[in-house]
């Protein structure tokens, strides 16, 4: 058979798709592990312009039997659009939806009209299941044999038994020469996504990754990583992204993977991980080892500097660890891209200013300001659905962290949009000035600060002086909101 692989198009407002188009993981592997078929990868990150006329040319070009759809909670309103464009186009396409959505919601999606466009769902992991699909459909297993698979029969949907967790050690590298577009990149840098490890054992509950993992975690063996690194760099990659979850629960793996990096030579592109301020805080070694193998970026799980908001998101007081992980890593140049969530309960103006200029005192490099989020499923939505504080609780497709689905007992979700717009604008000529920044990019700091600034302050004063702050906001949120319309 034919089998199309697509990865959704839509991005989150604060991560522009102009200097961030990353390849979808979930969907290369799966081309890995698929026998005895053509696979096509579709990453419509790269063609976002043109979405309905470019799956109509998809599906003319490459004929397929079987669509493979992956989504996120925000882009799942565009799959299903995707699979309803499909089916109009040829009805005889099987057309199955996976990723974390599907997998926490595919009982209410099931018995709803969103299912309407789609065959399948497959829950949690799909690196081997969906081969497993693929042998049922034709016919050389029955459906009911395939853990974690979900399909339609007659009006409704028969849900398997759930999946348990694969065993790392049987999952081949994905397969990068399936991808049909290049384009990948990352500011300037050829960009791939690659995992040493998939689970989080951590008690956070605004995340939803328990839901796909359970409490776990597992690694892959260091050859396995290492071979998926070259595998990357040589589709081109010169920059590659770690999906892990917590790139710290292991801090003794970690660091032997940093040494088997650095001898194996692959220390000569950049990469960039998730980890936690605990983690990161708890070795003396670990970030000189990390800087060797070249680690130059990471998101660092900040969240908060107010205890009380802490402890409601299950994170402990992890201040001071916070200020010890973030020394370690300037120590060595390794720039930090500061996670911080607003909106929680009790969150006033001033609380929500205190968080940037706590960031601005750590020198914390880059801002992931991200507004609270009621992810289906997890701990923190009952708590605010308990409170009354979410205002969205049905619409996902503003569930990207970046749109306000939620009030605080002293502010509107109008309010906290605008107060995130707000600090994040005074704050911007603050962002690449930091010594980690002109350490690693000296020549981008003098471009930004002696040609760019310059040039957008005359710009402003140009442009943008007869405008109100109200004004300029409404007009960032009207382009934010028009950036994931695709139909």
């Amino acid at each position: 058979m034919k089998i199309l692989l697509m990865s959704m198009p839509d991005c989150a407002p604060h991560f522009n798709a102009k200097r961030w188009k990353a390849p979808n993981l979930a969907i290369s592997s799966i081309a890995g592990n698929i026998d005895g078929h053509d696979v096509y990868i579709a990453d419509l990150i790269l063609r976002r312009e043109r979405i309905a006329d470019t799956v109509r040319e998809l599906i003319a070009k490459y004929c397929p039997d079987v669509v493979g759809l992956t989504a996120m909670s925000f882009q799942f309103s565009t799959a299903r659009r995707i699979a309803s464009l499909i089916k109009t186009i040829n009805n005889n396409i099987k057309t199955v939806l996976g990723g974390y959505h599907v997998t926490l919601m595919y009982r209410e999606i099931s018995e709803s009209e969103e299912a309407a466009p789609f065959d399948f769902f497959i829950r949690g992991e799909g690196d081997l299941s969906f081969n497993e699909l693929l042998e049922a459909i034709s016919g050389k297993r029955i459906m009911e044999s395939v853990p974690g698979l979900s399909f339609r029969k007659g009006d409704g949907f028969i849900h398997n038994s759930p999946r348990s967790l694969e065993d790392l050690a049987k999952i081949k590298i994905p397969d990068r020469s399936k991808r049909i577009w290049k384009g990948y990149q990352y500011y300037g840098f050829k960009l791939d996504i690659v995992e040493s490890s998939r689970g989080c054992v951590m008690p956070c509950n605004f995340c939803s990754m328990d839901k796909m993992y359970g409490k776990t975690f597992r690694r892959y063996s260091v050859d396995r990583i290492l071979s998926d690194i070259s595998n990357a760099k040589q589709a081109g990659a010169n920059f590659i992204i770690f999906s892990d979850d917590n790139f710290t629960l292991d801090i003794k793996g970690f660091e032997s993977l940093c040494d088997a990096i650095a001898d194996a030579g692959h220390n000569d592109i950049r990469y960039i991980i998730q980890a936690s301020s605990t983690g990161i805080a708890s070795s003396d070694t670990l970030a000189e080892k990390m800087a060797r193998a070249g680690f130059r970026i990471v998101f660092l799980g900040i969240e908060n500097v107010s205890e009380e908001n802490l402890r409601r998101m299950k994170k402990g007081n992890i201040i001071e660890k916070t200020k010890l992980a973030v020394k370690r890593l300037h120590e060595h140049n390794i720039m930090i891209v500061g996670g911080m969530i607003i909106g929680n309960p009790n969150d006033k103006e001033e609380d929500i200013a205190r968080n940037y200029e706590f960031f601005v005192d750590l020198q914390i490099d880059f801002f992931a300001d991200q507004i609270l989020t009621p992810y289906p499923k997890t701990g923190m939505r009952d708590e605010l659905l308990n409170d009354g504080l979410i205002t969205n609780t049905s619409d996902y497709s503003r569930y990207n962290c970046f749109w306000a689905n939620i009030k605080t007992n002293y502010l509107g979700p109008e309010e906290l949009q605008f107060l995130r717009w707000k600090y994040n604008k005074k704050y911007a000529s603050y962002i690449c000035t930091t010594p980690a920044f002109i350490k690693n990019y000296p020549l981008a700091y003098y471009y930004r600060q002696y040609f760019r600034r310059p040039f957008l302050r005359l710009k402003n004063r140009l442009f943008n002086n007869n405008f109100s702050e109200m004004e300029l906001y409404k007009r960032d949120m009207a382009g934010a909101e028009a950036m994931n319309t695709f139909f």
